[in-house]
């Protein structure tokens, strides 16, 4: 009996250590196969022969671009300058954010703001002090909103809105409503804002961002995700529609701010001018689907510049005139309107000629908008208090957000996953508005609310 347990002993043992070597030896294996995948990740984000290619072509325009500028604006354009530092930003920012997209799985824009935000604060001088650079700012944001606003309206489909208008209306206009109703309790209680004031931050970040949540929710459709209910559809045109809304609320508030007129004046102002967008939108629209001929070589570049043309008029004399709401408004609806006529004969949405020249034009003035955005965010004058309160503030306005479109999503049947992602696709928020923001604060000289 003891022969026979020294026997399984011995046996327990070498099974142990057999096993124990085998363990090992697979979390060698682990570990080297860890290694080799993350040296696959890197060698895959090297870029190709055709991409490098392609970054010399551009670097190339660029420098014929930079050399041309010297004989026009000379000293102006060189390294040292107010432009030249302008630009330096603009270029770092697109940099970085690419290569951060390249990477990692975080979107560019976060990079180039960052950029923006770092160059602001640990930069050696601010060219925005320079009146030219400032001029170029200023004029730059009154193009960020029409390529934006055009943009995402062409994606719409009308026959899923008109199929789905509560599911659609409520996910877009509800959660827009409590986030900027609570931002402007909490700025008033925290930050001692005056209620028009509060609203009128409320309206500025309220507003989702189509540009950020479309390609995520496009990429997930086609790994087969949120099919069954369309969420690629649901968030799509209800974050378009969120925009206009934003537009058009922003557009009044804006207008009652900051320009002078009696109060019965501003009230029909009011009334009218997301109305008056709405028509000048409509009629836009139809012309830009009538003229040219469909069947025109020429339509897809002629319609491009219509639509541009038509909303760059449009946002230079709303300004003037102080209807901010009208021109977001009928940038919008002449997309959407042009767009919808448009695959009626064929072109579809989201995939026809105009929407590819509008994608370019957003590629070139996506580092711009965003780098010189990051560029205000100066926290040198905050102290810490201020900046717990402002945090405070915009979190939790966020939070009851989410909740509302989580509620919102569970009444309109969606499962409690798909109502958690879309109440979290509900968190990035759009820039425009705080670009013409930035414009008209500095324009009327507002450039602080004093937090006591």
């Amino acid at each position: 009996m003891n022969d026979i347990n020294r026997t399984d002993q011995n046996d327990n043992i070498r099974q142990n250590k057999a096993t124990t070597f085998e363990i090992g030896f697979k979390t060698r294996q682990d570990k080297q196969k860890g290694r080799e995948s993350i040296l696959i990740k890197l060698l895959s984000a090297i870029p190709s022969l055709v991409e490098t290619k392609q970054y010399i072509g551009v670097l190339i325009c660029g420098l014929t671009l930079w050399g041309t500028s010297w004989f026009l604006f000379k000293d102006a354009v060189l390294p040292g300058s107010y432009i030249f530092n302008m630009s330096g930003v603009v270029i770092a920012g697109y940099c970085f954010g690419h290569a951060l997209e390249r990477f990692t799985t975080i979107n560019p824009v976060v990079g180039m703001t960052f950029m923006g935000a770092l160059y602001r604060n640990l930069g050696p001088t601010n060219f925005l002090e320079n009146s030219t650079a400032n001029s170029i700012d200023f004029h730059l944001r009154r193009i960020y909103p029409v390529i934006i606003l055009t943009k995402g309206p062409l994606s719409w489909n009308w026959e899923y809105i008109k199929n789905n208008p509560v599911k659609v209306f409520s996910l877009a206009t509800l959660p827009w409503i409590i986030e900027c109703l609570s931002t402007a309790f909490l700025a008033h209680i925290l930050l001692n804002y005056q209620w028009k004031w509060g609203l009128h931050l409320g309206a500025i970040l309220s507003s989702v961002s189509p540009a950020l949540i479309v390609p995520t929710v496009v990429a997930l459709k086609e790994r087969g995700l949120g099919t069954k209910h369309e969420i690629a559809l649901l968030v799509g045109n209800a974050g378009g529609l969120d925009t206009a809304f934003t537009e058009g609320i922003f557009g009044v508030t804006n207008s009652a701010i900051f320009y002078e007129a009696s109060l019965t004046y501003k009230i029909i102002k009011g009334l009218l001018a997301i109305f008056v967008g709405i028509c000048l939108g409509i009629a836009w629209g139809v012309l830009c689907d009538v003229i040219p001929d469909h069947n025109d070589l020429y339509a897809p570049t002629v319609r491009s510049l219509l639509i541009f043309g038509g909303g760059m008029l449009v946002t230079y004399a709303g300004g003037y005139l102080g209807w901010g709401g009208t021109s977001g408004v009928a940038i919008m609806v002449c997309a959407g309107v042009a767009a919808t006529r448009w695959s009626r004969r064929g072109w579809p949405i989201n995939d026809n000629p105009v929407s590819e020249v509008y994608k370019l034009l957003w590629r070139i003035f996506e580092p711009m908008l965003f780098t010189l955005s990051g560029y205000f965010l100066d926290v040198s004058q905050l102290n810490t208090k201020e900046f717990c309160l402002i945090i405070g503030c915009i979190i939790s306005a966020l939070f009851l957000r989410m909740l509302t479109a989580f509620l919102v999503g569970l009444a309109n049947n969606l499962s409690i996953k798909e109502s958690v992602f879309v109440s979290v696709t509900w968190i990035p928020k759009a820039i425009v508005e705080i670009s013409i923001e930035l414009r008209r604060c500095r324009l009327h000289h507002h450039f602080t609310i004093q937090v006591r």
